[in-house]
């Protein structure tokens, strides 16, 4: 076994992927096809959301191989996201790469009969990898789901699309979920050995345990030497502890929200249950009230009824109540 530093922090991860044969080795064998040539665009970056956080993404330019065996030029984004709740940050980070026009690539078509050289423009096609840090729910029990294009006719027969037709092909794209926590539990073939470096999500892992020899394989070895590699950078160590205060800041922050919402939604619910208690009470009162009322006016008219024959001494006697109440009903 070896200690190397864990994949699953944005630090490692983007200097692995850094790294042209481990990018070629892992994204060939996500998105099943030859790596002919790779290239990162740019490092990580957030969408300026109103919470302020960030998914970590990479993008590159690469040439595959395509179903038929040609080369196909492509755009290949990954995004890595530890916590749930991000569906809105992947879209807008998929948004902003389907409006930039830079994503495209030229091709010149010659006319024999004329001799004259045409450029023609054609968007890239588009693969999006998500590595999540967490499962996706009853039903979707897979460490690797992979989604493609399928389109079908009104009779529902399969209709297979060309790999160069631009409508289509630009207008959609393929997408791949890499579930990080499974990636451990059902392993079977080669990818899923590969995958097994990002089966430690825990926020405080920043060093794991990797069998050195798990997959004997040269793409297995290619990862290992660039992690075992990444371990030896003081550099790289020394960011690494930065993620990892800042990840454990955050989560403390998350749990210190959670805790004082449920504390809102308590408070809320205590007082939820005095005001109806309270206008529980207030209906009783104005029951009583009206019983009051009511019994005031029946003994009004008994005392008006018999003042016609008897004295104020009298109906207080025969009422059993005090005479000055009679005298001051009767006035």
């Amino acid at each position: 076994m070896a200690q190397v530093v864990n994949p699953i922090y944005d630090t490692v991860f983007k200097y692995l992927m850094q790294d042209e044969k481990v990018a070629k080795v892992l994204i060939g064998n996500i998105l099943k096809t030859k790596v002919v040539s790779i290239q990162m665009n740019n490092n990580e970056y957030s969408a300026l959301l109103p919470d302020g956080k960030k998914v970590f993404k990479l993008d590159f330019s690469a040439t595959i191989l395509d179903k038929s065996g040609k080369h196909q030029l492509v755009h290949i984004e990954v995004q890595k996201a530890l916590e749930e709740g991000e569906i809105m940050r992947f879209r807008a980070y998929l948004g902003a790469i389907y409006m930039d026009e830079t994503k495209k690539y030229q091709e010149t078509v010659k006319n024999p009969k004329t001799k004259t050289e045409t450029i023609l423009e054609h968007p890239l096609p588009i693969h999006s990898i998500y590595i999540l840090g967490h499962e996706l729910g009853d039903g979707l029990q897979h460490s690797v789901m992979l989604g493609e294009n399928v389109f079908k006719d009104q009779d529902g027969n399969i209709i297979k699309i060309p790999t160069n037709n631009d409508y289509i092909n630009g207008l959609t794209h393929t997408v791949t979920f890499v579930i990080a926590p499974l990636t451990k539990k059902n392993v079977k073939t080669h990818l899923d050995k590969l995958l097994t470096i990002f089966s430690d999500t825990e926020p405080n892992s920043k060093v794991i345990e990797l069998d050195e020899y798990y997959d004997d394989s040269e793409d297995y070895r290619t990862i290992m030497r660039v992690l075992q590699k990444a371990s030896a950078d003081k550099q790289l160590r020394g960011d690494l502890d930065l993620e990892q205060y800042a990840w454990n800041n955050q989560l403390k922050m998350e749990r210190r929200a959670q805790e004082l919402q449920g504390r809102i939604d308590e408070m809320g619910a205590q007082l939820s249950q005095q005001e109806a208690q309270l206008s529980q009470q207030e209906a009783q009162l104005s029951q009583q009230e009206a019983q009051l009322s009511q019994q005031k006016a029946q003994l009004t008219a008994a005392i008006k009824a018999l003042s016609a024959t008897s004295s104020a001494a009298q109906i207080a006697q025969i009422l059993n109540i005090g005479q000055e109440q009679v005298e001051e009903i009767l006035g």
